[in-house]
């Protein structure tokens, strides 16, 4: 029995009444009758869009296959659907997401036949809120062939997969390119080839970016970027969504690595596109990395796209600077094979608190438990350099001095200045790591992805934690270990989730100092009045959700998943609007119960001018913009002979390059500098690099 079922959409944005999508009225065929018990007695679909309810509880398993993404167990009872295609080429969308689907299901698609392999095969590709295990599945942007038979196959995992489901078929949207965009358009062509998990495949990459801030056409000249990549899949968890992250590095026309500054970025040839799916909001790591840069020496780079791969739409995705040892990046020192000795052995490392995925040679382990009920140890692994680079005796030393400063920690004296803790830990970067984290209250903060650094020795020689690093998560973004509460603290997840991946006793020992809890009181109080301050926060959001504009109807038009349970959410609103709400509220929630709850003392903060390694100069430029020349005042924490001021257009060519020195502070004119004077009208970068420090501003020329 079919009914006619009249269906209408609409996203609209708050305070942007003029980017509404209204998409209009249109027949969807919704079938009551289950699909058919084999390909024989196939279910017909006489058009689309199509909806099948049905439940496989009494069918029969017809029909196994083991999908690319992820394996299965034979035993699933199926049902069967057919759609034929007419005259031309057709793009379809295949999907069990919706929430009538409460089982662990997978979706086969069979070619004229069900005896050969099958056309299409998927599993996990989504979630459904009613299933303990919510694993559903749908195809994306299926390309079926003219006057062809389509075999749609509702499977399952195994033979404890059976229930209720809802199939939607319906033309793809996968290939509504948009007519325009205040986001940059990337566009990569992988020849031919599909991009997996690794290695990184050669592909084409163009990007359109109008630098003045007007609209980016796709038929405008690729005119930011347009050469070859190399790209791969990349991410833990994400890499079940339907929506990938990809790893992008941009290569010369030989294959070698290509340094390019990319958005006003420092040349780099190691990217990242990260893909909000889970986070609707689409701001979380945006809103995190960006706070980040307002605290840290240095936080990913980051700039808004709409990513267009083999002429399919996939959404708005987040470029993004890669962690990395650069200049532009982490600014250590390099560590060859032969550093074996000395100085050059101290540093510069990076390493990581993560998932542990690799060999036995790509980490270490952790000599102390965690503080829970369930103690475990942690495990560090090798970032730079790589765990097939670095050898035998910077293993010992890096493994040694964190070793000590776990030690120094741990032990009876970890508080005194010169036995304790701090003589191997900057305390500074500690207390903006904590205070970040526990803004976000990410449920893997602390745990996993939490990166750290060392300087050589005579560069200060002390421990980092940092950059911040995926907090997609965080902003109560997860429904599991109280993420989605506004109370509480993410130090102390390991009383909560006791299982896999806790965090280390590191900072519920930081607690008990009693100057790390006035540090981090002083700097709450800082940054509350500075850029944590609310109405600074929600300001920033409204700014961006304003620059993404259209481009988030064209995300959820091409990503139905609004109204729908995805993987850790721990809020479904009905459209943007509310996801947005929440995000707001939760933030402003969650800020007001740390100022409430933070212990420490701020009655006196004189300890942060202390003249403490990497302390950050002050820096400003002005005026801003300028008509004949400009200044830059440098105020300085300890003096410096490799002050480096340096000018690029936005096409990232250096304009001027001036090398100087100072003892505490001193006053840059560009009146001296004549060049200065010719400049045209437009924006320019300076950049100013201060022994191991380096921060980027923009400088309008009126």
């Amino acid at each position: 029995m079919f009914k006619i079922e009249l269906l209408k959409q609409q996203i609209t944005l708050p305070s942007l009444k003029k980017f509404a999508i209204i998409i209009p009225f249109f027949t969807t065929i919704v079938c009551a009758q289950p699909g058919g018990e084999n390909c024989a007695t196939a279910t017909n679909i006489p058009s689309i869009p199509f909806i099948g309810i049905g439940n496989t509880a009494s069918a029969d398993d017809d029909y196994y296959e083991i999908c690319p993404d992820v394996g299965n167990l034979a035993g699933a009872p199926d049902h069967v659907y057919v759609y034929s295609t007419g005259n031309n080429v057709e793009y379809i969308d295949i999907s069990l997401c919706k929430n009538v689907t409460n089982y662990d299901s997978q979706l086969i698609v069979y070619e004229n036949n069900c005896i050969t392999a099958p056309f299409a095969c998927q599993e996990d590709g989504c979630q459904s809120p009613f299933f303990s295990a919510p694993y559903n599945s749908e195809l994306v942007g299926l390309q079926l062939q003219p006057n062809s038979d389509y075999y749609i196959v509702v499977d399952g995992y195994d033979a404890n997969s059976t229930g209720n489901y809802q199939l939607n078929v319906d033309s793809s949207s996968a290939f509504l390119l948009p007519d325009s965009s205040k986001l940059p358009l990337i566009f990569i062509n992988t020849l031919g080839q599909e991009i997996v998990d690794e290695p990184k495949i050669n592909a084409h990459m163009g990007i359109v970016y109008d630098t003045n801030g007007g609209y980016n056409k796709p038929s405008d000249a690729l005119n930011h970027y347009n050469g070859d990549i190399g790209i791969e899949i990349r991410g833990s968890s994400s890499t079940s969504f339907p929506k990938k992250g990809y790893a992008v590095e941009t290569r010369d026309v030989f294959g070698a690595n290509n340094n390019v500054s990319l958005f006003s970025m420092p040349k780099e040839n190691d990217w990242v596109l990260h893909g909000p799916y889970s986070d609707k909001s689409l701001l979380r790591n945006f809103l995190s990395y960006s706070l980040g840069r307002e605290m840290y020496n240095y936080s990913p780079r980051t700039k808004f796209c709409e990513l267009i791969v083999n002429n399919q739409y996939l959404g708005v995705y987040l470029f993004t600077e890669k962690i990395k040892r650069d200049k532009g990046r982490i600014n250590i020192s390099t560590i060859d094979l032969d550093d074996n000795s000395g100085d050059s052995i101290t540093g510069g490392y990076i390493f990581k608190i993560d998932k542990f995925t690799g060999g036995n040679n790509d980490h270490w382990t952790s000599s102390f438990l965690t503080n829970s009920t369930n103690p475990q140890t942690i495990d560090f692994s090798y970032h730079y350099p790589k765990a097939d680079e670095i050898n035998f005796f910077q293993r010992n030393y890096i493994q040694s001095f964190v070793y000590a400063f776990e030690s120094a920690l741990y032990g009876p004296n970890f508080t005194d200045t010169l036995l304790g803790y701090r003589q191997y830990a900057d305390i500074n970067s500690f207390v903006d790591y904590f205070l970040l984290t526990e803004s976000i209250k990410d449920v893997d903060g602390y745990r996993i992805s939490t990166y750290l650094y060392k300087y050589r020795d005579s560069k200060g020689g002390k421990l980092f934690v940092g950059p911040p690093w995926d907090y997609n998560l965080g902003w109560g973004n997860a429904d599991y270990c109280e993420g989605g509460l506004t109370s509480g603290w993410a130090y102390e997840i390991n009383s909560i989730c006791t299982g896999q991946w806790q965090v280390p006793f590191w900072w519920e020992r930081l607690m008990e100092d009693p100057e790390f809890l006035n540090r981090i009181n002083c700097r709450w109080e800082e940054l509350r009045i500075g850029p944590f301050h609310n109405d600074t926060i929600m300001q920033f959001i409204d700014e961006n959700v304003a620059l993404m504009g259209n481009a988030i109807s064209r995300n959820f038009v091409r990503w139905d998943i609004l109204d729908t349970y995805v993987w850790p959410n721990n809020f479904i609103g009905t459209n943007y609007a509310q996801e947005l709400y929440y995000l707001k509220t939760w933030i402003t929630d969650r800020l007001n119960w740390m100022d409430d709850n933070l212990p420490g003392s701020s009655i006196d903060c004189t300890f942060l001018s202390e003249n403490e390694f990497e302390l950050n100069p002050t820096i400003s430029v002005f005026p801003n913009p300028f008509k004949d020349h400009f200044f830059i005042d440098i105020q300085l924490s300890k003096p410096s002979s490799n002050i480096l001021i340096e000018l690029f257009d936005i096409n990232g060519k250096k304009l001027l390059s001036k090398k100087l020195s100072a003892i505490n502070n001193m006053v840059f004119n560009s009146a001296k500098n004549q060049e200065i004077a010719f400049l045209p009208r437009g924006l320019f970068l300076i950049t100013v690099s201060i022994d191991d420090f380096q921060s980027t501003y923009k400088l309008i020329k009126l």
